[in-house]
Parts: C-alpha cells; structure tokens; sequence
C-alpha cells in the first residue's frame, strides 16, 4: 500500500474536515494517511521520503514552510493547502480557499439585514487572505451602494491584545448603527462582540456580525452565537489528493494547474445577524431552538411553546418575520443537514435519517426528491461532480 504523508498543525480549527477529503481520494486510491505532526523542512522531508518512500505529501498552511526549495520538491509531488502563494517554491501545488468568493457570499448575507453601514475587521496580524477578504467585501458593499469601513490590524497587535482590544472598541464605539460587520475570521468576530458587549450595543440590531470558518468552540459559546461562513475544508483536502494522484501518475509531463481554489460551503446563521429579533424576539428565540434541535426530532408544537399566544397567531408570526412556517423552517435544517452528509461518500445512505430528525428512511427519500427534484444519490453524484 502506498503512503501519503499529510502535515497539520496541532490546534488547527479546520484540519479534521480537511484530512476527511483527504481520505475520501486516498481509500479510493488504496493509500495510507499517515499524518505528521510537524514543520516540513529539508531534513526531515529527506528523511520521512527514506522512511516511508511516500506517493506525495499534503502540507496544510498552519504546519508552516521552513526554507523548502524547488530542489526540496522533485523528489515526490508535494500539495500546500492555504499557503501564502508569495512564500511558495516556484514549483509547488496548492490549493486555496477563495477568499473573495467568501466574502462576497458575507456581503450579501450582512445586506439582506437592509443595513445601510458595513464595517470589514482585518486579522490582529498581517495575512494575504485578509487583504483579499477585506477588497472583495467593501467592493461587494460599495456596489450596492453602501459606506463600508475598515478596521485595520495594528504593527503592535499581535504583541499586545490590550491594545488591540481597545484600539478595536475605539473603531466598534465610533461606527454608524446599526452596522453589518464583517470579521475576518471567527476569532476576529469573537473580539468584535466581546467589545459590542463592553459598549452595552444591542445585537444583531446596533451590531450585526458574521465570522468565517465556522469553528464551533467559538461560535456556539459566544455571546450572541455567531454566524459564520464555513469553506468547504473537506473539498480542499480532497482536491489536495487529486492534485498528488495526478502529479504522480504524470511525474515530469505534469501539465495540469498547479494552483486550484475551493470556495465557501455555506453560511451557519446564528444569532449574531439574526436582525428579525429587533421585530419579534420569540420568533428569533424559536429560530434559534429549530437549528439547534431540528435533527434531534423537534416538533413543530415543541417551537410553538416558546410563544405567549395561540398556535394559530404564533404561526402568523412566525411566517410575517421568515416567510415560512415553522414546520418548513425545520425541514429546512433538516434538508441541508442530509446534504451535508451526502457529500461524504462515506456516509451510507440508509443511515442518514437517523442524523437528520427523520422517523424512516423512506420519508426522507420522499422528502428529498420533493425538494431537490432529485433522488439522494442523484444528489450526491451531481455534487461530487461540481
């Protein structure tokens, strides 16, 4: 069995979906994974290539690049995931996330609040992806019309979080409200809301905020919960792998790209833009209940509870404030809940009612090819094709 060498770094907030992809072309391909859980440089490159004689290797951006040459690169085709193209061997692969197209998907997600003021919040430090975000979204707003400000990472930033904190609720307190904010990651949203709070903004509705990567330790423990875009990591990996499969059978011919893009997944709406509670506080405290507990079998008359009024009037007010009912919000989840996991080919297809709220198998399918017009692996061949 071949190997495939995958280097990550510890505590990264995307690798596990990354290496998922990973694995999906490599069990096609019957190769081994074999993680490593450091800094790939000239000596140990030598070394892991004596040891384990490896098909390729797969290097995601937070392991970091140490001195690599083109020379480093000749001995076995070699895919960076996320890396600053400026740092890379003239010869390297890569795959990166498209960080326009994500903000892009942030800036008509923030202008669907009818926000007529936007802010962009850079990294605490210096990243080619910030300044790509930060172009496409103010772009983005400045199409539609609308001012958009920009917060900046400070030379002294990542040395001293006070500072940044303050400079940071300096630029938050001096904003027009209500605003629609832009972070650029989750990280990065979670000090936003952090200094919202200390200046006793109300949000979503001063202060509308959305995240990127969709890192649920963050995003599910803030306060409100953040809304995030998520990329699609798994596609990275599995894109990282075709790219390795097709160096290796090509060697020198190699005549492919040698940089490939993945874009975002989807948007995970939490409570941070969720500007409909400025209007009715128990129809965003039911949406709220619906996306964390649509998949475990919530029941439409469970949501209704939240409200102090009939069922009949909660339902009104319910669908003037979402343009649904309560019951189509939760199939709703539940839709994009069995999507998710139709696009791991790894998920059998009989299983996936059990995580989606479904009582049978059958009813899913039925609901499905309702919804989508299509069957659940028409589905999933199409999407693997895209």
């Amino acid at each position: 069995m071949k190997t495939l060498l995958y280097f990550h770094p510890h505590g990264s907030t995307s690798w596990g979906l990354v290496v998922d992809g990973v694995k999906d072309i490599a069990a096609k391909a019957d190769w081994h994974v074999q993680e490593v859980n450091v800094r790939p440089t000239h000596k140990n490159l030598e070394e892991l290539r004596k040891f384990w004689n490896p098909i390729g290797a797969i290097v995601d951006a937070g392991a970091g690049i140490n001195e690599l040459s083109d020379a480093d690169l000749k001995a076995f085709p070699v895919v960076f995931i996320d890396h600053d193209p400026a740092t890379l061997p003239s010869n390297a692969f890569s795959v990166c996330h498209d960080s326009s197209a994500t903000a892009t998907l942030a800036a008509k997600e923030l202008l669907s609040t009818g926000f007529d003021n936007f802010a962009y919040v850079a990294f605490h430090e210096r990243r080619f992806w910030d300044d790509e975000r930060k172009t496409a979204f103010k772009s983005a707003i400045e199409l539609n019309g609308k001012q958009c400000s920009v917060f900046r990472a400070g030379k002294a930033s990542s040395a001293d979080s006070v500072k940044h904190l303050r400079r940071l609720r300096e630029f938050v307190a001096s904003l027009p409200k209500p605003c629609g904010v832009f972070a650029a990651n989750d990280r990065t949203a979670e000090n936003v809301l952090t200094v919202a709070r200390m200046l006793n903004l109300s949000m979503p509705y001063d202060l509308s905020v959305i995240g990127v990567d969709n890192y649920a330790n963050v995003c599910e423990n803030t306060s409100p919960t953040l809304t995030s875009v998520e990329p699609d990591f798994r596609r990275a990996g599995a894109s990282a792998a075709m790219m390795v499969m097709e160096a290796a059978q090509s060697q020198s011919r190699f005549a492919g790209e040698r940089k490939r893009m993945y874009g975002p997944l989807r948007v995970v709406r939490r409570a941070s833009t969720r500007v409909l509670a400025r209007h009715d506080a128990e129809v965003a405290a039911a949406m709220e209940m619906i996306e964390a507990n649509a998949c475990t079998g919530l029941t439409a008359a469970q949501v209704v509870r939240i409200f102090p009024c009939s069922r009949v009037y909660a339902e009104m007010r319910f669908r003037r404030a979402t343009g649904q009912s309560i019951l189509e919000a939760i199939q709703s989840v539940r839709l994009e809940r069995a999507k998710e996991l139709l696009r791991n080919p790894n998920q059998q297809l009989k299983s996936i009612a059990d995580f989606c709220g479904f009582k049978s198998q059958n009813a899913l399918c039925k609901f499905f090819l309702k919804k989508t017009g299509k069957t659940m692996s028409a589905w999933r061949a199409s999407s693997a094709c895209t």
